[in-house]
């Protein structure tokens, strides 16, 4: 009993600060955070091109910058003066950054892997079925520090992330999820229907194919999950849900053994 209540405090420990959100400064602070959250900035606004996706190594971090100019669909404009609004949200099991960009038209950045880079695996979209926003995760290598801020005249906005001590305290979860295989409005309406439910941390998440799929939650025991998993079954009939225990530092397997499946 004290084991289970103590691994449930620590996963509430870890994802009770997701729900904080934080003002991006202008400019660096040096004001780097190791928990879950958000951090938010720029300004609503429309008609804004994510031009490029930068990533470079200082002495003490490494940096990606998004440039943020005017234009939409083929069209490209100018660099823009303020970012557009922006969310950067900092996630375990796996480890990523989210970021969801509004008023944006266009996308003529790159994504991909970082060839170079210890800390950070890849960019990756995430579906966002609205055409003036974008949503893309950057996938860890492990734990970091991170501090998100912008700045103006030319927009950017700036992501600094390093090295971050291995977390003991995190226990093995059970991740409640499906395969991969699923496409951008499939995913998304799975999203919408769990968080109907009453699901607080519905995620699309990339797994070991390079292939997304949907997960209704992480739990602190398998009970818990498998409990979960009767009450949303009959909102999902034609979808089969397994449960995967992932460590920290695991990555997603694309699909679960016959014999876990439910």
């Amino acid at each position: 009993m004290a084991k289970k209540i103590l691994m449930t405090l620590i996963l509430l420990l870890l994802a009770g600060s997701a729900g904080a959100v934080q003002e991006a400064p202008l400019d660096k602070t040096g004001n780097y955070f190791s928990q879950a959250g958000v951090i938010q900035g720029g300004e609503i606004t429309d008609g804004r091109d994510l031009r490029s996706i930068r990533w470079g190594r200082h002495p003490d971090f490494e940096r990606i910058v998004l440039d943020i100019y005017k234009g939409a669909y083929q069209e490209k404009g100018p660099p823009a003066r303020v970012p557009c609004f922006f969310q950067v949200e900092y996630q375990y099991y796996p480890f990523r950054l989210t970021i969801t960009l509004r008023g944006i038209r266009a996308r003529h950045a790159q994504l991909g892997e970082f060839p170079g880079s210890e800390l950070i695996h890849q960019a990756y979209m995430l579906p966002f079925l609205d055409d003036s926003g974008f949503k893309l995760a950057l996938a860890l290598e492990g734990a970091v520090e991170y501090e998100v801020f912008e700045l103006h005249d030319p927009a950017r906005i700036v992501i600094d992330v390093r090295p971050y001590p291995p977390r003991e305290d995190m226990p093995r979860v059970y991740s409640l999820r499906t395969e991969t295989g699923f496409n951008f409005e499939e995913l998304d309406y799975f999203k919408e229907t769990a968080t109907g439910t009453g699901s607080t941390s519905p995620r699309i998440i990339q797994a070991e194919d390079g292939q997304l799929f949907f997960e209704e939650g992480y739990y602190s025991e398998e009970a818990l999950a498998r409990e979960r998993l009767e009450a949303i079954a009959p909102h999902f009939p034609e979808v089969s849900f397994f449960i995967e225990p992932r460590g920290p530092r695991s990555i997603p397997a694309a699909s679960s053994p016959v014999e876990e499946e439910f």
